[in-house]
């Protein structure tokens, strides 16, 4: 061993036998096996002739590297003492340290050392080798020292980074655990700002229930005051046409006493009968003042429409149908009545073919309809009340008045002077203001006719564009936002309606029912008295109709919480409700229960938006579009609740025509978007957070 204490000088080797020899030999073969390497004693035994080529292929051909000395050692006895004596010299060339191990001596190169198996040249010759090998290999190990020295400081530089890192690594830990506390606090507190917030709310909903209730109670007291102002305005026009009557006596009067004039001056003098032989009298005048009017009649059965005008609002009693035999462009909003407002009221006579002829009317249902100029006319027994009419509208109506008419205009210069001024500025083209739901789809045309499709929202900012005819001008709305987009004409109610028949069998049109028997839910049918009491007899006319109406209109709703969530069809939307109620702010709605700040999962069915609409609660409705190829990728799941593909398919054939009857939007999934629940459930999340975004457009209650 290499701890061992070594005898300065052990015994010469030539003195000692062969067995004296192999014994040394074989009480080290252990030690000589592990250090000793064949390749590197082989050419000095070669040499001295105690292997011969053979053995060293022999050697070479072993796979162990023990095997390789232990044989060597074995074929090196077979050569009795000189295959000794060779092994110990070639130990104290190459193997100087394990030599002296071996044999107790230390090594030398001088020639009287070795045994003279070998000449001294030969010998001579191959320590020269020997040497130089040795100092290749000590160059060699010292440069792979040098390497191992540059390794290891590298390695040190390397453990020193990897310690910096592990530093930083702790101190990001430790900032890392102080904003998780810090988060967890934040977390506590926007929780209980949530709280508060619901509080708020629930102050809110019982604020606004409050207010509901007084602005009720107030609307009752401003009717009743409306009734009594409508009955002394009656008495005024009832006044105003004795007066007109009487005017009327008084002139036949003046041209009777005229032609009597006449008759005596013919007798008294020839030239004069030259003269005019009649003098009539005309009363005209020319009113530039603007007026907000209303007018009587009794011949024709129109609806008392309002004029909302310089003057302010009259009174609003219930829509009457007009005559069959007329365009019908009335809007019939769902807006609340209009209240009367106190004020002087001035009284103007007309009398023509048509009434449009005598003055000129701007405005809308926006800003009101204001009486812009008024040319010549007489009484007449016609009456209107525009409020809340459009230009389109107040134009038709008037257009529609022949004979006698008398108007009783109520003044309000600052409305008036307004409007001109946006006009004027071209801030607005008209007074025109409101939205509609677009039920099919129409091409882009010439002269910048707007491209809509089914279930786009408009804004309609004018019902009487310049240089068109039978169009209004309207913008698309932002989904987000009460912005207009791009804006352009489109057809009107009225000249859109022929146009519905000849596209409903490309699916581009919504199919709008109404409960109201014999009544366009968005334009007011027309009807005289005759029809109207033959038709109220009929009991056998149906309780509800089909109407195709090109445009519904529609009013914004903002919901303030997070909106609940209907899923379609109903089979699929009982399974994916369970999955949905487990995400983070969603619940499974639960009767009788509460909830704030979440989204509420409501295993209902298309029956229950309406009656959630009146409580003023939009659901966010999803209809995922089914096939019988995506009815397979869910087959384990609605075998798991007792359902099945065909079952699924029905029903979400019997509940998609009836999408179209709802009274707001829905967002469809279309049945190759998705390709297993995972991926559903995926879109179903992103669909969510975009809808909670939109305004919620809701149609006024048809039936």
């Amino acid at each position: 061993m290499a701890g061992e204490c070594v005898p300065c000088e052990g015994p010469d080797l030539k003195n000692m036998g062969e067995e004296e020899l192999w014994e040394l030999i074989n009480d080290n073969r252990h030690r000589i096996s592990l250090g000793v390497r064949p390749c590197i004693v082989i050419p000095y035994l070669r040499q001295a002739r105690v292997l011969t080529e053979m053995d060293e292929d022999e050697i070479v051909k072993l796979l162990s590297p023990l095997l390789f000395t232990g044989y060597m050692l074995d074929l090196l006895r077979t050569q009795g003492r000189n295959g000794a004596v060779a092994l110990l010299e070639s130990l104290m060339i190459h193997y100087p340290t394990l030599y002296t191990q071996v044999t107790g001596r230390k090594p030398s190169t001088e020639p009287s050392r070795f045994s003279g198996l070998i000449k001294y040249s030969e010998l001579t010759e191959y320590l020269v080798r020997a040497v130089t090998g040795m100092q290749r290999e000590l160059q060699e190990a010292h440069r792979e020292a040098s390497r191992m020295t540059a390794r290891c400081a590298s390695l040190e530089s390397e453990i020193g980074q990897i310690m910096e890192q592990e530093e930083k690594s702790r101190s990001l830990q430790a900032d890392n655990e102080h904003m998780r506390r810090h988060l967890c606090s934040l977390q506590r507190e926007v929780t209980k700002l949530k709280d508060e917030k619901c509080d708020l709310y629930v102050r809110y909903t019982a604020a606004i229930e409050e207010k509901s209730a007084v602005n009720k109670r107030l609307h009752d007291l401003n009717l009743q005051v409306s009734d009594a102002h409508y009955s002394l305005d009656e008495a005024q026009a009832m006044i105003a046409q004795t007066l007109a009557e009487k005017d009327a006596l008084r002139c036949q009067l003046m041209e009777l006493q005229e032609r009597v004039f006449s008759l005596r001056a013919k007798h008294s003098s020839t030239a004069q009968q030259q003269s005019s032989d009649v003098i009539s009298h005309t009363n005209t005048y020319k009113r530039t003042r603007k007026y907000n009017t209303y007018s009587n009649n009794d011949v024709n059965t129109l609806p008392y429409v309002y004029v909302k005008g310089d003057g302010g609002q009259l009174g609003e009693p219930e829509l009457q149908f007009l005559s069959r035999t007329s365009a019908p462009p009335f809007l019939m909003r769902s807006r609340p009545k209009a209240i009367r407002i106190n004020g002087r009221v001035l009284s103007i006579s007309f009398q023509g073919g048509a009434l449009l002829s005598q003055l000129a009317v701007v405005g809308g249902n926006k800003t009101g309809v204001f009486v812009h100029q008024v040319t010549e006319g007489s009484a007449s027994a016609l009456r209107m009340v525009l409020e809340d009419s459009t230009l389109e509208e107040a134009m038709w109506a008037l257009g529609q008045v022949t004979g006698l008419c008398h108007l009783s205009l109520r003044p309000r210069q600052d409305d008036y002077e307004a409007l001109l001024q946006q006009l004027q500025s071209s801030e607005i083209s008209s007074g025109d203001s409101f939205y509609v739901r677009v039920n099919m789809s129409l091409p882009a045309g010439p002269n910048g006719t707007l491209a809509v499709s089914c279930n786009d929202i408009l804004h309609v900012t004018n019902t009487r564009p310049a240089g068109t005819e039978d169009s209004w001008h309207a913008s698309q709305v932002h989904p987000c936002q009460l912005l207009d987009l791009q804006s352009g004409t489109l057809p009107n109610y009225y000249r859109s309606a022929g146009r519905v028949v000849a596209q409903n069998k490309q699916n581009a049109v919504r199919i709008v029912s109404t409960g109201r028997q014999g009544r366009n839910p968005l334009w007011v049918s027309v009807e005289d008295e005759k029809t109207k009491s033959t038709d109220s007899s009929d009991t056998s006319a149906p309780k509800s109709c089909v109407t195709l109406m090109p445009y519904t209109l529609v009013t914004p709703h903002y919901p303030p919480i997070c909106r609940p969530i209907l899923l379609l069809p109903t089979v699929l939307g009982r399974i994916l409700d369970k999955k949905l109620a487990g995400w983070q702010g969603f619940q499974l709605c639960e009767p009788g229960k509460k909830y704030c700040g979440i989204h509420c999962v409501l295993p209902l069915g298309l029956d229950c938006v309406r009656r959630l609409h009146r409580a003023a609660i939009f659901p966010i409705i999803i209809f995922i579009s089914q096939t019988a190829r995506s009815a397979r990728k869910l087959r384990s799941k609605l075998q798991r609740h007792g359902q099945s593909e065909e079952q699924l398919l029905a029903c979400s054939k019997s509940e998609e025509p009836l999408l179209d009857k709802l009274p707001c939007l829905y967002h469809s999934v279309a049945s190759d978007s998705w390709c297993d629940q995972t991926s559903l459930l995926t879109s179903l999340r992103t669909i969510i957070w975009e809808e909670q975004k939109k305004i919620v457009w809701v149609e006024p209650d048809l039936w």
